[in-house]
């Protein structure tokens, strides 16, 4: 069984031969630490990450250098953004501060061909091997990005015609990112916007289901038209919207985050037709562990989060830069050593 043929029977409820693993983002300096290569690809096939993924939509859009000796930059957007060590640089603030700023705003083309390029290396090299995913966004990102992030809050009330038009704005533009990608060949559509803090919602369930929930659900139909897959990525505490996602057909979450006060377990029960994306703590044992710990950390995690499918495992948001590289690798070997299962769904070493 291959990495895609092992996805697909997870996100379709059956037993594969082992939990698959994934990663949503990994820092260069774990990929080099590993590797000795800048390469992701080299890295997934090194340790044969089943789930294979386009960058981060910051990377998608050109960016122009502000303040070199911040690290601040404008992209495409006209957002201004600064980059701190990680991936994904800091959104500071928007163009857009009036209604009438966002009835005027043209969103860059979302169809401009080299927005795909990494997408058709993955492609090329892992299609019908590895599960394929491009990664996009939904609408409750770009509504603060767009403006700030408090203004996108005092809007809500104040200026809904506004926040409409901004999630408006994000929905038709990836809407065509995720056409085109899919056309390219992709397997799966994931959204990573993050809706919750460690104790709850950014905004009030009332204000997604309004505002931000129909956009995402216009994505994740898309990717069903097209016979294709939507998994969705958010942090934090998101316990009020799981059912709603589950409903527009979103197959697998990650990170459902236990430190955010998400029970992974009792989400698969409670939602059987839903996979389970995560387990692994992105901080301690990544950063502390030894890879000896490492691996017995992993061990347990399986003993729990695995039996009866529906569960990939990950990270609890991304492999960052301060990661150990041996330990991300453990990570991966004992996923291989104690992931196997038999018919039934247990492991095979319980």
């Amino acid at each position: 069984m291959n990495s895609f043929e092992r996805v697909e029977r997870v996100l379709h409820g059956e037993i594969p031969d082992r939990v698959p693993t994934f990663e949503l983002m990994i820092d260069p300096k774990v990929i080099r630490g590993i590797t000795g290569t800048d390469s992701y690809m080299d890295l997934c096939e090194e340790l044969d990450i089943d789930i294979v993924m386009s960058q981060t939509p910051s990377k998608l859009y050109r960016e122009e250098v502000v303040d070199a000796q911040k690290q601040i930059v404008k992209n495409e957007w006209g957002v201004m953004r600064q980059y701190n060590g990680e991936i994904v640089p800091h959104p500071l603030h928007g163009p857009i501060e009036t209604l009438e700023d966002a009835l005027a705003y043209r969103a860059p083309d979302p169809t401009e061909d080299f927005r795909f390029d990494y997408l058709r290396e993955l492609v090329k090299r892992f299609k019908g091997k590895r599960f394929i995913g491009f990664h996009l966004h939904d609408g409750f990102n770009y509504s603060y990005y767009l403006t700030s992030m408090q203004d996108m809050m005092i809007n809500l009330i104040e200026e809904p015609e506004l926040v409409h038009r901004l999630v408006d704005l994000s929905i038709e533009h990836n809407l065509k990112l995720a056409e085109k990608a899919l056309d390219i060949g992709a397997d799966f559509i994931l959204s990573g916007d993050d809706y919750g803090s460690k104790t709850s919602l950014l905004v009030s369930k009332a204000h997604f289901e309004e505002f931000f929930l129909p956009g995402l659900q216009k994505i994740c139909k898309l990717a069903l038209d097209r016979g294709a897959y939507m998994l969705k990525h958010c942090c934090g505490n998101i316990n009020p919207l799981i059912g709603n996602m589950v409903d527009f057909g979103i197959c697998g979450l990650h990170p459902l985050d236990e430190k955010s006060g998400i029970d992974q377990i009792a989400v698969k029960k409670d939602y059987p037709g839903l996979t389970v994306i995560g387990g692994i703590d992105c901080d301690e044992p990544l950063t502390d562990f030894t890879p000896e710990e490492m691996e017995n950390y992993v061990k347990e995690v399986l003993k729990t989060h695995a039996p009866g499918g529906r569960y990939i495992c990950a990270t609890s948001n991304s492999v960052h830069s301060s990661a150990k590289p041996e330990n991300f690798a453990a990570m991966q070997r004992a996923v291989h050593k104690y992931g196997k299962y038999r018919p039934d769904g247990s492991l095979d070493w319980m």
